[in-house]
């Protein structure tokens, strides 16, 4: 894959202390040049790391297009900003749901493509695990929640480690609505774009709703991808896919259609 410069222009090379490429191991590490991609909810958001600290992170807006459109011409921008080329990239981190269907085949489908054409790593992302990630709240344990329509949500349960960092305890749930906001209680903590949601129960809302940042953001994805990468963990280009809780709902009214449906 070949990015241009939004007005067709090629990039301009790299310029300054050559990174070092000679290393190995954690030195080598640590000089990695990281794109982030969040595409799981709208705007979704693009980021540039080096190092471990971000340079820049951009919404993914640009006339109104969609993320399929944006996408590319944002990205090239972003790297067009800070006079890097994709070839100098050493992982691209993508956030891999839950989430939009459409959204996350997009920021998948462009991550894998730019990480096989330029040879660099790649890391998928748990969106959830980017939400907690974002969250600034003094607590040990909390709920991430979102929409996941027919009046269910998509939920995960997330510990604090020793380093401060959140840990997922199991894996994604699609529960009940009314359901599960009824069970909660006082103490717990629940994190979510759409506070809304969680008014849903037989009684008013008893736990603590946090939305300072409820959607994830790529320097969140980008940061957890670079910790992956120095932890040894990294995603086939070829394989990885879309985490889908379940089918889209276009997929289900297609399959009832068949006549064996």
């Amino acid at each position: 894959m070949v990015l241009g410069q939004p007005d067709g222009r090629p990039f301009p090379r790299c310029q300054g202390t050559p990174r070092r490429r000679s290393l190995a191991g954690r030195d080598r590490l640590l000089a990695m040049l990281v794109l982030g991609i969040e595409t799981s909810d709208r705007p979704g958001s693009a980021a540039l790391c080096c190092d471990g600290e971000c340079l820049a992170e951009v919404p993914l807006e640009l006339d109104g297009l969609r993320h399929a459109q944006a996408l590319p011409p944002v990205v090239a921008s972003l790297l067009a900003d800070h006079q890097i080329v994709p070839g100098s990239l050493d992982l691209i981190a993508v956030s891999h749901g839950p989430g939009s269907f459409t959204g996350l085949r997009v920021g998948i489908a462009f991550a894998k493509t730019l990480a096989w054409a330029v040879g660099c790593k790649l890391v998928a992302v748990d969106t959830f695990e980017a939400i907690a990630s974002e969250t600034l709240i003094d607590v040990d344990t909390l709920w991430v929640a979102s929409d996941a329509h027919r009046d269910e949500l998509f939920v995960r349960h997330f510990s604090r480690k020793v380093d401060g960092r959140w840990q997922p305890d199991g894996d994604h749930s699609i529960v009940p609505c009314h359901d599960w906001c009824d069970a909660r209680t006082i103490e717990e903590v629940v994190v979510t774009a759409t506070p809304g949601l969680l008014d849903r129960g037989s009684e008013p809302v008893r736990h603590r709703i946090v939305s300072d940042r409820p959607r994830p953001g790529a320097e969140s994805v980008a940061r957890l991808g670079y910790d992956a990468c120095l932890a040894g963990a990294a995603d086939d280009p070829i394989t990885v896919e879309p985490l889908y809780l379940r089918r889209s709902a276009a997929e289900e009214k297609r399959d009832s259609l068949r006549p064996d449906g």
